[in-house]
């Protein structure tokens, strides 16, 4: 069953820094564009195949991995909330505080 993709504020704010971040890193948009089209093509395939991904440590929450980030999700019965984005070469003791569960 197809279900719509809800980004929650976290999320939609952890999306934004990291394209920002690789916008500034590198002076050019090139690879956000790139990492923007990951982001919109794995949401697309999540709202199809809901239970893709892998269970986690927090409670309801499911992660599936796109290279360097991980994009944490719960299901409903009406939806898919993503709430967080993670670039998994940050220190994981950031992690709790950046998702919104």
């Amino acid at each position: 069953m197809v279900k719509p993709i809800t980004w929650t504020k976290t999320a939609r704010k952890a999306r934004k820094n990291i394209l920002e971040y690789w916008t500034e890193q590198n002076k050019s948009k090139i690879y956000s564009q790139k990492l923007s089209k990951q982001f919109r093509e794995r949401t697309k395939y999540l709202s199809r195949n809901n239970y893709m991904g892998k269970p986690t440590g927090f409670k309801d929450v499911r992660v599936t991995v796109m290279g360097h980030f991980s994009m944490f999700y719960k299901i409903t019965s009406s939806e898919i909330i993503i709430v967080g984005l993670w670039d998994n070469r940050r220190n994981p003791d950031d992690l709790r505080k950046n998702l919104e569960i």
